[in-house]
């Protein structure tokens, strides 16, 4: 996806995402996405465990022009929520990035390494529930990727 495409095909993208992911073909679960950037709390997205995912396009755009195919992790990582029915930050990321590591989609390996790019470089103050500092949340979904979902566990 280059810089000039507009948004709405990220979403359908995104979407496209969740069938090749290998899970989601045996255990599918719908939800709706919807662009809401009050419902976020200022986070990229969130979930309802109602099958809402909220987004915050700006965000989502902003991430996506500098780290294009890292917004798709966030999308797919709100998913996890509704899917795992979990609130641990640790436990979705490695779900995650397990889904995308397992993927037979070409594109999976590019969204994990914008996402890891944009966490590392982004987010420098530590945040417990996302395992301390971005650089440290990065580190832990490549090992997650590697070594599988409940690689978190031994944290």
């Amino acid at each position: 996806m280059n810089k000039k495409t507009p948004y709405y095909f990220l979403i359908i993208y995104i979407i496209t995402i969740f069938i090749s992911v290998n899970s989601f073909s045996k255990d599918k679960i719908e939800v709706e996405l919807i662009a809401n950037c009050g419902k976020t709390n200022g986070s990229i997205a969130t979930a309802d465990p109602d099958g809402f995912i909220y987004y915050c396009a700006q965000r989502m755009a902003f991430i996506e022009n500098n780290y294009p195919g890292a917004a798709n992790f966030f999308i797919l990582h709100e998913y996890g929520h509704i899917f795992l029915n979990s609130g641990n930050e640790l436990e979705v990321d490695c779900w995650t990035a397990n889904e995308l590591s397992q993927s037979k989609d070409p594109e999976a390996v590019k969204i994990l390494s914008a996402a890891t790019n944009f966490i590392k470089n982004f987010y420098k103050l530590p945040d417990p529930k996302y395992g301390g500092t971005g650089k440290q949340r990065a580190e832990l979904i490549n090992n997650c990727a590697i070594n599988g979902a409940k690689f978190y566990e031994t944290k």
